[in-house]
């Protein structure tokens, strides 16, 4: 049994955060087709916040611990898992993420390079592919191309100012007060 951990708990839907607090809970344990990860920076996205007013199509009940992305270090995996203790990954599910553990399902994990920043790879997943998919799949960017970025200050705006100047791109941002 693992000592208890802090989570981010959302302890009742509110309109305006007050139903979340800090608390002490039981740490996960190793389940089947889970690593256990040690959470070094988990990432705030929009869902996250819908979530914690009942807003978001994926509706859980509280109370819950707030946080779909994470990265950080794998602490236990099963005998034959792809990853192994002291492998760096990002991932995550729907909720979980910003606790201390995290049990997460081995296919929902990513490795990452020494040299980035767990807070950067933990912000990689939903901002970074929605930007992918705008600019790329669907906008068929190119190099040399301009893009007008509304929202530039947001996460996925941000990552999309991101994405299209390392693919070749002239970036107009644009963002609300």
């Amino acid at each position: 049994m693992r000592p208890p951990m802090e989570a981010l708990r959302v302890e009742r839907l509110s309109p305006d955060l007050s139903g979340i607090a800090l608390r002490e809970v039981p740490s996960p344990s190793l389940a089947d087709g889970n690593v256990l990860v040690r959470v070094r920076a988990a990432s705030l996205n929009y869902p996250d916040l819908l979530m914690t007013r009942g807003d978001y199509q994926f509706k859980p009940e509280p109370p819950f611990t707030l946080g779909m992305e994470l990265a950080g270090e794998v602490v236990e995996a099963a005998p034959g898992s792809a990853f192994a203790v002291g492998d760096r990954v990002r991932g995550g599910a729907k909720t979980g993420a910003m606790a201390g553990f995290a049990a997460i399902t081995e296919t929902s994990l990513r490795r990452i390079p020494d040299e980035i920043a767990f807070g950067t790879a933990a912000a990689m997943g939903a901002a970074y592919n929605t930007a992918y998919v705008a600019l790329v799949e669907l906008g068929d960017l190119i190099a040399g191309q301009t893009v007008l970025v509304h929202g530039a200050s947001g996460g996925v705006g941000l990552a999309a100012c991101d994405l299209a100047r390392a693919l070749g791109a002239k970036v107009i941002a644009a963002s609300h007060r």
